[in-house]
């Protein structure tokens, strides 16, 4: 009983890999968003 840890501890987890994923799948975007924004514009015309 001295190493339960409790239920707080896997909730804990889920959350913090959830924000690992949100900030690299952030900062995946930031990193594309200059040329995917070029490209629509190169689509559209405009300079």
């Amino acid at each position: 009983m001295l190493l339960y840890i409790g239920p707080g501890v896997g909730v804990a987890t889920i959350v913090i890999v959830g924000i690992v994923l949100l900030i690299v799948l952030a900062s995946i975007l930031v990193v594309l968003w200059r040329p995917i924004k070029r490209m629509i514009s190169r689509f559209k015309g405009d300079k």
